[in-house]
């Protein structure tokens, strides 16, 4: 039995695929980032579900007290940003994600191996 896999934000951002520094929109009061078996549930301003199928990318952002997700998908140039402040847990929500099929970047890719 595959389970879902809650990743606690401390805030969602939207931004841009060429921009990946910039984000036009946040979310600190209820951001949600759940990764079930089949699909991705992701809240920057209202709850959105999209299959494994429409990421194209997954990269990790790392500054000051903050730890990025960055889901990139097929059919926007828009990104859904996850900072959960927490390595272990970006660490452990990259891991989920390449486990679905999920291309990694090459920053999501060190990560994981670092963890090792």
């Amino acid at each position: 039995m595959q389970t879902s896999l809650n990743i606690p934000l401390k805030a969602s951002f939207g931004g841009w695929k060429a921009l990946p520094w910039f984000a036009w929109g946040s979310n600190n009061m209820k951001p949600v980032l759940t990764l079930h078996p089949d699909k991705i549930e992701y809240r920057l301003f209202r709850l959105r579900q999209k299959p494994y199928s429409a990421i194209s990318r997954v990269d990790y952002r790392s500054a000051w007290r903050t730890e990025n997700i960055v889901i990139e998908f097929n059919d926007t140039f828009n990104t859904f940003i996850g900072n959960t402040g927490d390595r272990d847990m970006t660490c452990k929500a990259l891991i989920y994600l390449r486990g679905r099929g999920c291309y990694l970047s090459e920053r999501a890719a060190v990560l994981i191996a670092s963890a090792k």
